[in-house]
């Protein structure tokens, strides 16, 4: 049996990150709605790894500075858009903004100046999970994706609290 995992407390915002290169960062001045990690083709693709781990949070709390972001439109498996932001210098995925979702946003939890605490409540498309990849007992398991995020929101609150 392998060890137990116990979960770091989500500190409190403001949440700071950025790209590889310095040249884009962002502050979150909201706690997440959900920590979640989605296992599509799509993100490992566009991540390199296993996942894509994100923090979703209200995107009137989030703001960048005038770093050159370059956006890429993609339509995921389930039809929504997303419109993908990365630095147009190093090229780092940092957040994506949901066109269905105009008030949310998503942060990719990689970029995060400290990321100690970005353990996902919730994963998604999981029927495409690779091999080695472990899941939180308490964490919401999902096959492909959920109609409505809010499922992904509650799972956060199962385990955080409001």
């Amino acid at each position: 049996m392998g060890p137990v995992m116990t979960r770091p407390p989500i500190p409190a915002p403001p949440y700071e990150g950025g790209c590889l290169c310095g040249a884009v960062r962002f502050r979150l001045n909201a706690r997440p709605f959900a920590v979640n990690a989605c296992h599509c083709m799509d993100c490992k693709r566009m991540t390199g790894a296993t996942n894509l781990l994100m923090i979703l949070a209200p995107r009137e709390a989030f703001s960048a500075n005038d770093g050159k972001v370059e956006r890429y439109r993609k339509r995921a498996d389930s039809g929504r858009e997303i419109d993908v932001a990365r630095c147009a210098n190093c090229g780092t995925r940092l957040w994506h903004e949901p066109l269905s979702s105009p008030a949310l946003v998503f942060v990719a939890a990689g970029t995060l100046d400290d990321t100690s605490w970005a353990v996902p409540t919730s994963h998604i498309w999981v029927e495409k999970v690779s091999p080695g990849v472990t899941f939180q007992s308490d964490a919401l398991i999902v096959q492909g994706q959920p109609a409505e995020r809010q499922a992904l929101f509650e799972a956060f609150q199962r385990v955080y609290g409001d």
